[in-house]
């Protein structure tokens, strides 16, 4: 019986896929409009057109720090905007502290198979902590100029609330609590992308960072 045992153990063992232990972490810093989710977007189109020699593709994982929040709000009935999202993330932290979200998101990171995980939306210390204290990591800050990124925004509708906004009221929402420390923090990052060209020009940039530290893991 206890053979048994003992070989059970060894089998599990063996079987771990080494892409557990091996995963890289990308961390996203980057203020709002910057292009972070077309970030995300570019790499995993890159990945699934580049196929490994066994003919299977990189497996990417795409981990917010707001979506705890957006679907508390879901829960509630609430709309997920811009602002509302800041305000539940300045209550959570300021009832259960500021490692909530990223205690959430490790939780969440650690339990997924997927050989890169991308961890997007850094905005405090501890959610940059948790990034630097795991293995392969790469710190990324996205950044693009003010009056672009104001642009892109009034152009998109990912949320409720952005269609029609105001330059004024973009400005409140850049020296809101929940965005004030991005630059601080983008100072951080192993590597800073500009993104003030075109979608072409962005996407050159991400196709090369793919190339230059994830097709190793490919």
């Amino acid at each position: 019986m206890r053979a048994s045992k003992a070989r059970d153990r060894k089998i599990m063992r063996v079987q771990i896929p080494p892409s557990v232990l091996m995963k890289k972490v990308l961390g996203l810093i980057g203020e709002k409009g910057s292009g972070k989710q077309t970030f995300v977007n570019f790499l995993k189109e890159i990945a699934s057109a580049s196929p490994r020699n066994d003919g299977e593709r990189l497996t990417i994982r795409q981990i917010r720090f707001s979506d705890i929040l957006a679907q508390t709000l879901i829960i509630w009935d609430l709309p997920i905007t811009r602002t509302n999202l800041q305000k539940l993330s300045i209550a959570m932290n300021a009832t259960f502290g500021e490692t909530a979200l990223a205690n959430a998101a490790k939780f969440s990171a650690e339990g997924d198979t997927a050989e890169v995980i991308i961890l997007d939306g850094i905005r405090r210390e501890t959610e940059l902590e948790l990034v630097k204290r795991m293995d392969h990591h790469i710190l990324i800050y996205i950044t693009a100029d003010q009056k672009l990124r104001y642009q892109r925004l009034k152009k998109r509708s990912e949320k409720v609330g952005e269609v029609g906004l105001t330059f004024d009221q973009f400005m409140a929402e850049e020296k809101s609590k929940a965005e004030e420390k991005i630059l601080i923090l983008g100072k951080f990052a192993n590597l800073k992308i500009v993104n003030n060209g075109t979608l072409s020009d962005f996407e050159k940039k991400v196709n090369k960072f793919y190339y230059s530290y994830l097709s190793q893991a490919a």
